[in-house]
């Protein structure tokens, strides 16, 4: 059997979709899409047959005709029309079940009777979520509530695009007006593959381009990483009340040497420190207590020369004999759990302060480690699969998504790297 245009598959099971006239985008966005809740093909066929004779006959009429004269289609075994189909054979017993399950009427979900509670309905679908993006989600849904004064239900795409240009209008970075946008599309979204929302009328909603670029972050030139490992803390061994002790002296160090981010850097175990055969390497992980970004950001990460000659296997043997759990463990966690939280804080002033390293090019954050190692890779002829699996990186082609690459390239490629400043003995 031909698949009908009307149909998709998403996850084994069957959808129908159709695209939206320009005159009804305002109202429905681009595409509507419902799932079929079947993974049969001739009941899908069926189904989806119907559902477009509906829509096509809603799309029919004036854009401005009142809601109330044509009904959306409701979902599966709710049909608002009284459209009949004759079913082969195989598929009449699953309608007639459909049928004589529909209520004579139905009002919409209570997971949609306001934003609050299809955030409340998304929280319960998303239970490991950090707590930091659950309350991020919860503030934006209570400052999005307030804005529109409307339902999800009775949200249009025009009303998104008001929100997004009010966000702009008052100020915000595009890329957190970007942000905010993704978290109403995400909720919306949860609420239309549960079938309680005729469409996402946020889905794709674009933020324009500035004129000027946005300030990037960029790798550490040299006369910076200067001044970072010429600070007291390396030559005095003045240890700042926020720096989480040592933590002030070795997570730069590592960050520049692994390209790792703040946060696998201080959430590290001592366990985690491992003297292997081919050296020594960071197994970052997640763990109680320990997040990862992506499931690529699982890895072993083999330890520079120079990381090791400026003291850290000794402060990783003094940090176990101590009985210490966590490598760091002077770090104060944020509310939200992350040991890197504040110590990412204090970083941010330690970088900008006079008495410390006095860099003021706000484009020089912790997180240019990370640029600045991905950049010296390059440099030194490392292949990009291979320095991907260093730092955690998605790979940008299906291909490199198959198998691992050998510890012994990986140790071979950190072997081959010259840090660009001599790193200074920890006392």
């Amino acid at each position: 059997m031909s698949r009908t245009s009307y149909l998709t598959t998403h996850h084994g099971s069957f959808w129908f979709q159709i695209r939206v006239p320009v005159a009804h985008q305002p109202r429905h966005g681009l595409r509507v899409r419902t799932n079929l809740q079947t993974t049969d093909p001739a009941v899908a066929k069926t189904l989806a047959l119907r559902l477009a004779a509906e829509w096509l006959v809603r799309f029919s009429h004036e854009p401005e005709a009142p809601l109330d004269e044509h009904p959306l289609p409701a979902e599966i075994g709710q049909p608002p029309l009284p459209l009949v189909v004759a079913p082969p054979e195989p598929v009449a017993p699953a309608l007639s079940r459909a049928a004589q399950a529909a209520p004579e009427t139905s009002g919409p979900s209570p997971h949609v009777a306001d934003m609050l509670a299809l955030y409340r309905y998304w929280r319960g679908l998303n239970t490991d979520r950090a707590p930091s993006t659950v309350r991020e989600f919860e503030r934006l849904t209570r400052t999005f509530d307030k804005f529109m004064q409307k339902t999800p239900a009775q949200l249009m795409r025009t009303d998104i695009t008001a929100y997004r240009d009010h966000l702009l209008q008052r100020g915000d970075a595009r890329k957190t007006v970007t942000k905010k946008l993704s978290f109403v599309s995400a909720m919306l979204q949860t609420a239309y593959d549960a079938g309680y929302l005729p469409a996402n009328v946020a889905r794709g909603l674009k933020v324009p381009r500035a004129k000027v670029e946005t300030i990037k972050r960029m790798s550490f030139p040299k006369d910076s990483l200067i001044r970072i490992f010429g600070t007291r803390v390396y030559t005095e061994r003045a240890r700042p009340l926020a720096g989480g002790g040592e933590a002030i002296a070795w997570v730069p160090m590592l960050a520049l040497a692994t390209g790792a981010r703040l946060e696998e850097l201080c959430q590290l175990r001592v366990a985690d420190v491992l003297e292997h055969d081919l050296g020594w390497m960071l197994n970052i992980e997640d763990g109680e207590g320990q997040r990862v970004k992506t499931s690529s950001s699982r890895r072993l990460v083999p330890l520079h020369s120079d990381v090791i000659a400026a003291g850290f296997a000794h402060f990783v043997q003094d940090q176990r004999r101590s009985g210490h759990e966590w490598l760091f463990s002077d770090l104060e966690p944020d509310h939200d759990g992350r040991r890197g939280g504040n110590f990412g804080k204090f970083f941010a002033r330690f970088l900008r302060q006079s008495q410390w390293c006095g860099i003021t090019d706000r484009r020089l954050v912790f997180h240019s480690f990370r640029h600045t190692f991905k950049t010296l890779c390059r440099e030194n002829g490392v292949a990009e699969e291979v320095h991907d699996a260093l730092t955690g990186h998605v790979g940008s082609t299906v291909g490199r998504s198959y198998g691992m690459v050998p510890i012994e390239r990986l140790v071979a490629a950190v072997g081959s790297l010259k840090l660009p400043v001599d790193l200074p003995r920890v006392m």
